[in-house]
């Protein structure tokens, strides 16, 4: 991620979102309108994410993997859609077979993929489990009932969960996601949460980044990060404290109409993003804005005094 990115994440303040309409006109505040060449990204982490996913998916498949049925046409429908970008937007390290339209090749790996809903890939891998071995990024597959409007979780293939289990979320609506969890969400943003997702027409892709402050740097990171109580918590050291930024991507897709969110995660060592000082100088004005259940949501108090000790030394005393 570049720094000028970074200092986005750090100054933009995520408010609610916008109770009206998802046009380029009225996008909140942390949310702005992306393109499909800009979603999905590779970088020079690519083989690495790449093999811990394999091993996850052999080794912690119901860890990484659930989905419930009748989404069948929502998924085949994204897969299309990311081979298409991919072949497209990085054509040094994918390509289509001798032509055929639904097998790609992994340049980089030299796995080949079948894509087509009929082929015998689907009687190893589950669709879910190829989206995630050809990009960077978690995938996850949402629906709006017919009869109340709700948006829900129908299916997901995660590798680098914040602090949570998919098996927890699956199947649940948006309020049964977020509340009780996430601050203010059932007294300021559950209606237009709603009313946001609902009313996301295909077309416009739209970009949000969420960031934390981590005590590790696992990609695979199950354990919650949220709302610890810090009488039982070890405070970390500085070696320990990273920067978790997710970029969060989220599009209607025109044929199944169904929701195609993508997180791709990057974590960085804190010694390593507080090397440039306006970035530095971006982080404290950042913790130090948090509200008090903001504060208490990520932990602050548990790696606040680590965090501004660092960010004194390298920034001197205000």
């Amino acid at each position: 991620m570049d720094l000028i990115t970074l200092l986005w994440v750090l100054t933009v303040h995520h408010n609610t979102l916008c109770p009206k309409t998802v046009s380029h006109k009225c996008l909140p505040a942390g949310i702005k309108n992306t393109t499909l060449e800009n979603w999905i990204e590779l970088d020079n982490t690519y083989l690495t994410k790449h093999h811990l996913k394999k091993k996850l998916f052999t080794q912690n498949r119901t860890e990484v993997l659930a989905h419930l049925p009748g989404i069948d046409e929502g998924l085949f429908e994204g897969l299309d859609l990311l081979k298409e970008t991919l072949v497209r937007r990085y054509p040094s390290m994918f390509r289509l077979q001798n032509g055929e339209k639904d097998i790609i090749e992994n340049l980089v790996t030299g796995d080949i993929w079948d894509l087509n809903p009929e082929a015998s890939t689907w009687e190893k891998y589950h669709p879910f489990e190829v989206m995630s071995l050809l990009a960077t990024e978690d995938f996850f597959i949402l629906y709006a009932d017919e009869k109340t409007g709700e948006t829900s979780l129908r299916g997901a293939g995660v590798c680098f969960p914040a602090g949570w289990k998919i098996e927890t979320r699956i199947g649940k609506t948006l309020f049964g996601i977020h509340a009780g969890r996430v601050p203010t969400y059932e007294t300021r943003l559950a209606k237009s949460m709603d009313r946001f997702f609902q009313r996301l027409t295909p077309g416009p892709l739209i970009c949000r980044y969420n960031h934390a402050i981590d005590d590790s740097d696992e990609l695979f990171h199950r354990h919650s990060h949220h709302n610890l109580k810090l009488d039982e918590a070890k405070k970390p050291e500085l070696k320990d404290l990273h920067l978790r930024v997710e970029r969060q991507v989220l599009q209607r897709l025109p044929r199944s109409k169904a929701l195609l969110f993508t997180i791709r995660t990057y974590v960085t060592p804190i010694t390593e993003v507080t090397r440039d000082r306006e970035v530095a100088e971006a982080l404290r004005s950042s913790v130090r804005s948090y509200s008090e259940d903001v504060a208490r949501y990520k932990n602050r108090g548990l790696w606040e005094g680590t965090l501004m000790g660092h960010l004194e030394e390298v920034l001197g005393e205000e």
